[in-house]
């Protein structure tokens, strides 16, 4: 029975690893029709909303799921999450940008933040783009027990401005494979002493 135990503990180890801490990082836990976009200053699991713009297949499609957000809506504005880590551990930290169609690079530009740290600004010009044109992000990040990860919009004030989606904050890999080999030596170890009595 404990053996059986241990095995399935094992096999949902991989799931673990790729479990996202942010909430609601594809921004899909707030309804929004297709064919629409709306402004809101509550998002699930998102903090110091302000007139941010939540769309739904509007001037281009989100790159997971149905929705996406425009932090230039009416003005440049910012978002952040509190992600509970564990202190020293390192993190995987992923996000896909697009800047907006028609719109100069001048418009466009997101910073992320973690813990108030400048990771990246990025930008894009979409002048001759047609929808969204997606990139994906990433960063090494290291985790402090309780950390702020933050979007701000920083390009012209002008309420066009560049898309983010997607959001991931995951355990390196490396963590999970010494936790899961740690936890099977632990187990193999456990079942021998068991079958030599």
């Amino acid at each position: 029975m404990r053996k059986a135990a241990f095995l399935l503990a094992m096999l949902s180890l991989p799931s673990l690893a790729n479990a996202n801490l942010v909430t609601n990082g594809s921004f899909e836990a707030d309804v929004q029709a297709n064919g629409s976009w709306g402004i809101y200053n509550n998002l699930t699991g998102w903090v110091g909303v302000n007139n941010v713009e939540l769309r739904n297949n509007v001037s281009g499609v989100a790159s997971d799921g149905v929705n996406y957000v425009e932090l230039d809506t009416n003005a440049n504005n910012s978002i952040f999450q509190m992600v509970s880590t564990t202190a020293g551990s390192i993190y995987d930290l992923s996000f896909d940008y697009s800047p907006r169609e028609g719109v100069t690079s001048q418009s466009n530009p997101i910073k992320a933040f973690w813990n108030g740290s400048l990771l990246s600004q990025i930008t894009g010009s979409g002048i001759g783009k047609n929808g969204n044109n997606w990139y994906t992000i990433s960063f090494s990040v290291m985790g402090t027990g309780s950390d702020k990860l933050s979007f701000a919009a920083t390009g012209l004030s002008d309420g066009f401005g560049g898309s983010l989606d997607n959001v991931s904050l995951v355990p390196e890999p490396g963590i999970w494979s010494s936790l899961s080999a740690g936890l099977m030596l632990i187990g193999f170890m456990a079942f021998r002493r068991k079958t030599k009595s």
